[in-house]
């Protein structure tokens, strides 16, 4: 403030909206956000398994605050902090999932969101009068060209594969090649969860939330029929502790460096079965119905891999026509 008038008319304002507050009953101006928290997982129905980590960062960094002191400045620093890897350790990062440190638009748009829907339910409560993550927008997605592996990489890498002391690291990169699946599905995934009739892997939970069947090419059908089990089981399971998922990481790293690839991470094994996909045919929305997106607003940094194959196609073709 520039003159102290203003300061003082400012302040008996905003004391004068805490006394109406008080007046009307509104627990907001008392009820930390750690508080409503608490109630609000008590109220919550959802699936997503990724919503309580959230809400725990959210507890860290915000707890303490009064629900009316939380405005939309206040919100967007948080999340300008997120997105800068500015978080101080042990704010719920890493109790969900090992969060990166430079989380993307995506991620920050996902912590945005749990927010949101905790101040929802608190103005549904009567405990503040609006929602100030309403007026903070979403980050822009960098739908920029996704890591995919060419002919001769994917060549290349199920050769390494084949060659892995581990030998079920062929299947799993198959599967995830040919199925999207994400690392998490893969790992969790179960025999009983594969219909070997129907061709698809019934995934109970997922990141979203929502179960959702996926199709398994017989490519990779085939190969998991050979070494087939009966039961429950994990279908990737540690050696020593078969109730729990095999940690690959080291294998994947070795055959990465055999295939001589750069610059691939596991989950782009995911980036390469949607654009394989879409550059054969498969519409946006049917490719987004396999990958367990919500919407295909996600799946939309794939459309230039389809407009540049039919453009690659109708080079060739014309080519040949004319004689060119």
């Amino acid at each position: 403030f520039t003159r102290k008038t203003d300061a003082r008319t400012w302040a008996k304002r905003i004391e004068a909206d805490f006394e109406l507050m008080e007046a009307l009953g509104c627990k907001g101006s008392s009820l930390t956000l750690s508080q409503l928290a608490d109630e609000y997982l008590d109220d919550w129905s959802g699936k997503d398994a990724n919503q309580a980590p959230r809400v725990a960062f959210w507890v860290t960094v915000l707890g303490h605050y009064n629900l009316v002191d939380i405005t939309a400045t206040v919100v967007r620093e948080s999340l300008e902090a997120l997105g800068k890897g500015s978080c101080k350790r042990g704010d719920g990062l890493g109790r969900a999932k090992n969060l990166d440190r430079n989380p993307s638009p995506a991620t920050i748009n996902r912590y945005r969101a749990v927010l949101s829907s905790m101040l929802k339910y608190a103005v549904s409560q009567g405990y503040i009068t609006s929602n100030p993550v309403a007026k903070v927008p979403t980050k822009a997605l960098n739908n920029k060209i996704v890591r995919y592996l060419s002919d001769t990489e994917r060549q290349d890498l199920l050769a390494a594969c084949r060659q892995s002391s581990w030998k079920p690291l062929y299947r799993l990169v198959l599967l995830a090649m040919t199925t999207g699946m994400r690392k998490a599905e893969l790992m969790n995934l179960r025999w009983s969860d594969i219909d070997f009739t129907r061709s698809v892997a019934m995934l109970a939970t997922t990141k979203n939330g929502e179960p959702r069947h996926c199709p398994i090419p017989s490519i990779a059908l085939d190969e998991f029929k050979m070494v087939r089990q009966v039961g429950d089981g994990l279908v990737f399971p540690s050696k020593k502790i078969p109730t729990k998922p095999f940690e690959f990481r080291k294998h994947w790293a070795k055959a990465i460096n055999v295939a001589g690839i750069k610059g691939f991470r596991f989950h782009d094994l995911r980036h390469t079965a949607a654009s394989y996909m879409v550059m054969n045919g498969m519409s946006l929305y049917e490719t987004a119905t396999v990958l367990g997106h919500k919407d295909t607003q996600t799946t939309t940094r794939y459309a230039h891999l389809s407009t540049e194959h039919i453009a690659s196609l109708t080079e060739k073709a014309m080519s040949i026509v004319l004689g060119q």
